[in-house]
């Protein structure tokens, strides 16, 4: 290779032609040229990279490297002192495009001599970093999008303290150390470097930090942590604070050991063709226009699992799906003598039926009749880009459509919701919350919460307070605003906001109004009930008066009776009327819970205890701390969870399941059952020590046709509960349905009666409710004598009564039941007569 007059001249030998096949079809830009910087050669890329339509338009007197390109004139006449004093020379630079646009590129130059001349000319790199100077913008812009594009950036990145240790890095410049994040924050910058140019890598930091650079940029060799040297491009620059004082450094590092082995190959010409092309990771072939392959390298025949020695002189096209078939012939169509190169992407079938995205560049060449003769391809394997682009733009298409599904969520419950940062700063309300709170309009995102001004007398603040200083949720909270006329009854739920890492980020304040059904508490709380319980009946009281005992008393509660006879209404009416009404009330139906599920439901699960157990999961007893426990249908526990029941009763200590940990227990148990628990323990079904610690205290709910009384009393209440929720205006039953309810045996108890007048209320568009109504099972009923109700019966004969008493056997209870009348009246009739 040598100069004349200024021109490079190429020798035709083979080497020499193997580096020009390369240079012509690279996908970075490559050029030569004069020492003071008149292009010889470039290669299309570059012409591409710059908006030209050929290379030629670049070399010669009509480009001029030195006053046509750079945007800054500083940077070109430093660029070429370097050059010129260094024999290399290496920067990021702005370019002009034919268009008028500009480029960053990073340029990369050497002085290449020419033997016997004594002269040389310049060989250079250059890269389109235009994209990456885009993310280094970015990261100057704004935190969140700092972090976002620091982790993931397609390179190496860091920050690294003035002692020139690692504070933070990502996951590329992990893979291209070998070192995890942890122990890269324990290492210098330094340690990374080769020791024979750590001196060189501590000169340049000196000249930053003294101000002689603002930026530097070099090719180092690093120690990866198996011992092996790889080569890096190290960027870095001084970061400064608002004062201007240094205070980090931001360094990003580009493994370039495959490129810098391949430029040392280069150098070397007996390898330059193989190492380039051959051995190159790209896939390299040339085939006529019919198909017929003149070249193929390793690469390309192992990606199409084709035998390379087969593939010379053979006709094989890559399958391409339909969809790309139109796009990839259009751009070959496009090709002609003064645009030969073109660049596309577009899936190919493998043989093994896999799809694969390549991104191909196609250069075609061209007879003196201008018609191709022949294609010469460099295409990549660039599927995990597209995938992960498509997985990008997917997801976050998906978390968009969540952020609008949780606005219409937010907009649409009838609840209140309020979110809040840790220092009480709103992040969100929604729409219901301007019907709950004075103060809801003063309430605007970003805003203090305690800066808020108005008439609200701030009850719900406490909870707050506890749900962000203890980082603590509240359950079922229920307060009176003592502003709004008329009052408002809510319940108050606070959740705590973590991130995903489960940082703590805040709470979720939700507000429920249950002002009427306070209201229809307070209606049903009268002389003819207690608390939310129907029943004005002896036997009814006598309940209600070991109720008043049990208020504010933490002992165990056995409650039983026949289904349907109110027995949970009994755990209720403990919990909110005790001191645990601030506390959860947590229902558990013993008996509709599978055998192996339900020790892991009542205490809980560590994450891998059995089969299924994913995540750890609290139990029942830890969700109603502070609470009431209320265990129903409990003669269904098997044996196996009894023995750890006994323990929490008597103890209050339990562990979760797959977890050796010993938790306290600040809960009060009330357990209910429909069974004979004796009888179960003489069955060996049920342990007797637990029944003894279950039945510390009992109450014997009686069934509905113990307590008839009630049944007036009982009808009243739901048909005003069901007038509510129907939004019906129905008075009342009709006497003769009166007659019938009274004489019925309820074998369903209360809950029959109240399934029974929903019933009636389907039918019944409005006035009272009649035969006609009820189920057909009532029919039977219709035409029996007298009504039993003891609102009419007050009076029996003795031959009545003695007729009645035979029929029951002697039994008197049941006897006073067929007459509709309470064991008392009949025993006063008999002492009458």
């Amino acid at each position: 290779m040598t100069l004349d007059n200024g021109n490079l001249i190429v020798n035709k030998d083979s080497e020499e032609f193997s580096f020009k096949n390369f240079f012509e079809n690279g996908t970075e830009g490559f050029f030569r040229s004069t020492p003071n910087g008149r292009f010889l050669t470039v290669n299309p890329s570059l012409a591409d990279m710059l908006g030209y339509t050929s290379a030629d338009e670049l070399v010669g007197d009509f480009q001029d490297l030195r006053s046509q390109l750079y945007v800054i004139p500083e940077d070109r006449d430093r660029f070429l002192d370097n050059l010129e004093k260094y024999g290399k020379s290496g920067m990021e630079i702005q370019f002009k495009c034919r268009d008028g646009s500009v480029k960053w590129i990073s340029l990369r130059a050497r002085k290449v001599p020419v033997n016997g001349f004594g002269s040389y000319y310049i060989e250079g790199l250059i890269i389109d970093i235009t994209s990456r100077k885009n993310i280094e913008l970015a990261l100057r812009e704004s935190e969140d999008k700092f972090r976002r594009t620091f982790d993931q950036a397609p390179i190496g990145a860091a920050i690294v303290d003035l002692d020139l240790k690692f504070v933070r890095v990502n996951r590329v410049l992990c893979d291209i150390s070998g070192y995890s994040e942890d122990e890269l924050l324990n290492k210098k910058t330094v340690d990374l470097v080769h020791p024979d140019d750590r001196a060189l890598a501590i000169g340049y930091i000196d000249r930053l930090l003294s101000g002689e650079l603002d930026y530097y940029e070099n090719d180092r060799r690093f120690v990866h942590k198996n011992g092996n040297i790889i080569w890096v491009t190290i960027s870095m620059r001084l970061l400064r604070d608002e004062f201007g004082r240094p205070n980090s450094f931001l360094p990003m590092y580009l493994d370039i050991t495959s490129r810098k082995n391949a430029l040392d190959a280069l150098e070397a010409a007996q390898n330059r063709y193989h190492a380039i092309v051959e051995d190159q990771i790209e896939q390299v072939c040339r085939h006529k226009v019919d198909g017929r392959h003149t070249f193929a390298n390793d690469a390309y025949a192992k990606f199409f699992q084709q035998d390379k020695n087969e593939l010379i002189g053979s006709v094989f096209q890559p399958e391409i799906p339909e969809e790309d078939k139109t796009m990839v012939e259009n751009f070959m169509n496009g090709l002609t003598p003064q645009k030969p190169v073109t660049y596309m992407e577009h899936r190919v079938a493998l043989p093994s039926g896999h799809i694969r995205w390549l991104r191909r560049s196609v250069r075609a060449f061209f007879d003196a009749e201008g018609k191709p003769t022949e294609y010469q391809v460099v295409a990549r394997d660039v599927t995990e880009r597209v995938v992960a682009e498509q997985e990008i733009r997917r997801i976050s298409n998906e978390k968009e459509q969540y952020r609008l599904n949780l606005e219409a969520v937010f907009s649409s419950i009838p609840d209140a919701v309020l979110t809040l940062d840790p220092d009480m700063n709103v992040i969100h309300i929604n729409r219901a919350l301007s019907g709950f709170c004075c103060i809801s309009d003063n309430l605007v995102p970003g805003k203090s919460l305690m800066g808020v001004a108005g008439s609200c007398d701030r009850s719900c603040f406490g909870i707050l307070f506890k749900a962000l200083m203890k980082k603590e949720p509240v359950i079922e909270y229920r307060l009176e605003c003592l502003v709004s006329k008329p009052r408002k009854v809510f319940v108050v739920n606070s959740s705590l906001l973590r991130d995903h890492e489960r940082r703590f980020k805040g709470t979720v304040l939700l507000i429920r109004d249950i002002t009427r059904l306070a209201n229809l508490e307070n209606q049903v709380s009268s002389p003819s009930g207690y608390k939310n319980i129907i029943g004005k009946s002896s036997v009814m009281q006598e309940v209600y008066r070991v109720m008043d005992l049990l208020a504010d008393v933490e002992t165990t509660l056995l409650v039983t009776g026949e289904s349907g006879t109110g027995k949970e209404l009994i755990a209720e009416a403990l919990h909110y009327g005790g001191s645990r009404a601030n506390g959860p009330l947590i229902k558990v139906n013993c008996a509709a819970l599978a055998e192996n599920l339900l020790e892991s439901e009542l205490f809980g699960h560590v994450r891998g205890a059995f089969t299924g157990a994913v995540q750890d999961k609290i139990g029942r007893f830890e969700a109603a701390e502070g609470g009431t426990l209320f265990l129903d249908e409990v003669g269904d526990i098997p044996l196996s969870t009894q023995l750890k029941l006994l323990r929490v009763l008597e103890r209050k200590e339990y562990e979760r399941v797959g977890d050796s940990k010993t938790m306290k227990a600040d809960v009060r148990v009330i357990t209910a059952t429909n069974v004979d628990l004796q009888k179960k323990i003489r069955q060996g079904l049920f342990r007797e020590d637990v029944y003894y610690r279950l039945k510390v205290m009992t109450i014997q709910l009686p069934p509905l046709r113990d307590r008839s009384e009630d049944i007036p009393v009982l009808c009243q209440h739901f048909v005003n509960l069901l007038n509510f929720e129907y939004e019906k205006n129905i008075s009342r039953v009709s006497d003769e349905v009166m007659r019938i309810f009274m004489g019925y045996q309820w074998p369903g108890n209360i809950r029959e009666m109240r399934h029974t007048l929903e019933h009636a209320f389907i039918l019944c568009p409005a006035g009272e409710i009649r035969t006609e109504h009820l189920p057909r099972d009532f029919n039977r009923f219709q035409g029996a004598p007298a009504p039993n109700d003891l609102r009419y019966r007050t009076k029996v004969d003795r031959e009545s009564i003695i007729e009645a008493i035979n029929s029951a056997g002697g039994n008197k209870a049941k006897a006073a039941r067929q007459l509709g009348i309470d064991r008392r009246t009949l025993y006063r009739n008999l002492e009458k007569r």
